[in-house]
């Protein structure tokens, strides 16, 4: 209401103003007798001078009444923000440019398992830490800097001796001299995750001696059936050793993710030769390449390189790839791979002419148990696995994964890894 007055003074003086001189000087222009006309432009002018002194003094007062509105309006701010800060059931603290706690709720004191007097002046660094040093110093130095941290998993150490997961945000304020940080403590939801990692662990564990024993079993049955077995019986043990395949390649699967997830997936550092290593991926596929007419191209750079590395972890990498690649790439298409090495590092490149993914889900395929919806049309079998151990396993390697697609057109995944000799 006070910015529509201000407003309406504003277009009034101004519109005033115009009129004063210009009708004056009008008939100044116009009149026979310019001598006349003197005392209007004296009056008018005297006019104009009324006109801003009132005009003024009432902008002065909307001024006053605006600022009086404004104070209002942040006093509210404040109090409400200060009501929500305290009562928060989610630990906050703000800490100063140093990294020191300068306020706090309730919320944050029981999370640190402290007191008012001691959690006032910690410096919150010393309570964080991560298994990986590098990501811990990724995000301490985030964490004293203009940047924003989002959800980020975490692990703080309490006055007790306690050790907690946080989903960590770190937000920016007061012209960068504080910092908003909030702590969302999920290490119940951490426990319940080891639980099922655990779980899975010891199920996939189990069942690989019964599938083992039942492709043993289908062998030697083929063994002995190989001379007297009608069509139906070959086509139903064709079927049972193709299930029995399946199976084992998801508890493989479903094991490896847990013994990544639960780091006690043991690494052997061996010498690989990166042309003989893919050599014995590529007869995996060979068969299904050749049955669909499917193009594949190798560039090695340079080749027989040889380089240390872990060769199962390695072997899940690219044969997953691979494996996606030969799965959603139509027949008569196209698969490329290459790797090269530039300065310390490995890269290895896997592209395909294939049904890509959709923009929007690009973001969720590393994921668990996550498959693109035009890869459920596509009748692909697949368990949304592959990728999320692949990355696991990229990690653990101390790489990296990144992923270009367009749907329709293709797909590149492009892995760097760091080069051992």
């Amino acid at each position: 209401m006070i910015k529509v007055v201000r407003t309406s003074l504003r277009f009034i003086f101004y519109l005033f103003s115009f009129l004063v001189l210009v009708i004056p000087v009008f008939i100044w222009f116009f009149t026979e007798s310019p001598q006349q006309v003197s005392p209007i432009l004296f009056g008018a002018f005297l006019l104009q001078v009324i006109a801003v002194v009132v005009i003024q003094s009432l902008f002065a007062k909307t001024n006053e009444q605006l600022r009086n509105k404004q104070t209002q309006i942040s006093l509210v701010s404040s109090e409400q923000f200060v009501s929500l800060y305290e009562r928060s059931p989610i630990p906050y603290i703000s800490l100063d440019a140093g990294g020191r706690v300068v306020m706090y709720n309730p919320a944050a004191v029981r999370l640190f398992e402290t007191t008012n007097d001691k959690i006032l002046g910690l410096r919150f660094s010393d309570y964080l830490s991560l298994e990986d040093e590098n990501d811990l110093s990724i995000i301490l130095g985030k964490l004293f800097s203009d940047h924003t941290i989002v959800d980020q998993e975490i692990q703080l150490h309490t006055e007790k001796g306690s050790l907690r997961w946080l989903l960590l945000s770190v937000y920016v304020y007061e012209l960068g001299e504080q910092r908003l940080v909030s702590m969302i403590d999920i290490t119940h939801q951490k426990a319940v995750d080891a639980a099922k990692t655990d779980f899975v662990a010891l199920a996939t564990h189990q069942l690989r001696t019964p599938i083992a024993a039942i492709r043993w079993n289908v062998e030697l049955l083929v063994r002995s059936l190989e001379a007297t077995k009608t069509e139906a019986q070959a086509k139903y043990l064709t079927k049972i050793d193709r299930n029995v395949m399946r199976m084992l390649a998801l508890i493989n699967d479903f094991l490896n993710v847990s013994k990544l997830e639960m780091g006690t997936f043991a690494t052997t550092a061996e010498v690989i030769d990166l042309t003989v290593f893919l050599d014995a991926i590529v007869d995996e596929y060979d068969q299904k390449l050749v049955e669909n007419k499917i193009f594949f191209e190798r560039t090695e750079n340079p080749p027989n390189l040889n380089f240390v590395s872990d060769p199962r972890l390695l072997h899940i990498i690219i044969s997953n790839l691979l494996s996606n690649a030969v799965k959603y790439v139509p027949p008569e298409g196209k698969i490329k791979y290459q790797y090269e090495l530039i300065d310390n590092e490995i890269i290895i490149t896997v592209s395909d002419s294939g049904i890509g993914i959709p923009a929007d889900e690009l973001g969720k395929l590393f994921t668990k148990f996550f498959r693109a919806r035009n890869a459920y049309s596509h009748q692909a079998v697949g368990t949304g696995l592959g990728l999320y151990i692949v990355k696991q396993s990229v990690q653990k390697l101390g790489g990296t994964i990144v992923v270009t697609s367009q749907e329709n057109i293709g797909t590149s995944f492009r892995v760097r890894l760091p080069y051992l000799s």
